[in-house]
Parts: structure tokens; C-alpha cells; sequence
């Protein structure tokens, strides 16, 4: 019999990501930014990028469009990939909520802060939503 010992790098971050936006219209437009630029992602095949090499690393014709039509700067070709991965994403007033079990989360805070949000993440491994220390 063989004992097979590994190390993994897998791992729940079981992350939670709070943008809490001056008005429901802001939250509103970074809502419907996620979903156009997710949709396009996934159009795009843009997911696989960070596995390409450098120069292969950059923008299809059609997500450039969509980034200067919504006036998106601070996203890079690296960052698209974020978008798809799993998550739960809630917005409820002037706050949007995402979910993941993912560490590669600045996408969602580029995209938060440019839109002039507030942000919070933690691990609701160590605030669970029903603790008295969670927000």
C-alpha cells in the first residue's frame, strides 16, 4: 500500500465583499456593470486570458468598447476573469454584497471604489452573517 502525502493550495476563503454606495442609483449602474461585463467575459472566452502569454494579454475589440462606453478605467485584462468566477452577488438599496470562495477579488473593489463606494471584506469564516461580530 501507498500513502500519497500533497499540499494543496485549495482553500475557502468564504470572502464577503460590501460596497456601501452613497445612493441606490450608483449601486444600481455597478450592478448592471458587473452583468454587461460578465456577459461579455464570458463572449470573450476573456477567463482564459491570464493563462495566455503577456503579449496575448489585452482587451478583444469588443470589451474595449464596453469599457470606454461605461466609462470603466481601472479594470485590466487580468481582472476580467473575476467576473465569472463563482460568486453570489445581492444588492439591496444602496449596498451590494458578493460572495466567494475566491482570494482574487479586485475586480469587484476597482469596480466599488471607482463608483465612489465605501468597502468591507472579511471571511465569514471568522464573522459568520449570524455572530454578534458580523456587520
Amino acid at each position: 500500500m501507498k500513502i500519497w502525502n500533497g499540499y494543496g493550495s485549495e482553500h475557502s476563503m468564504n470572502m464577503v465583499l460590501i460596497g456601501r454606495f452613497k445612493c441606490m442609483q450608483d449601486a444600481e449602474k455597478v450592478e448592471k456593470d458587473i452583468i454587461k461585463l460578465s456577459d461579455q467575459v464570458l463572449k470573450d472566452d476573456s477567463h482564459s486570458i491570464s493563462y495566455d502569454e503577456p503579449e496575448n494579454q489585452r482587451f478583444s475589440d469588443d470589451m474595449l468598447t464596453l469599457l470606454i462606453n461605461l466609462k470603466i478605467n481601472t479594470l485590466g485584462p487580468l481582472d476580467l476573469g473575476q467576473l465569472v468566477s463563482d460568486h453570489h452577488l445581492s444588492r439591496e438599496a444602496n449596498t451590494i454584497t458578493i460572495t466567494t470562495d475566491e482570494a482574487e477579488v479586485s475586480a469587484f473593489i476597482k469596480l466599488f471604489i471607482e463608483a465612489g463606494a465605501k468597502v468591507e471584506m472579511f471571511s465569514a469564516h471568522d464573522y459568520p452573517p449570524d455572530s454578534d461580530n458580523a456587520s
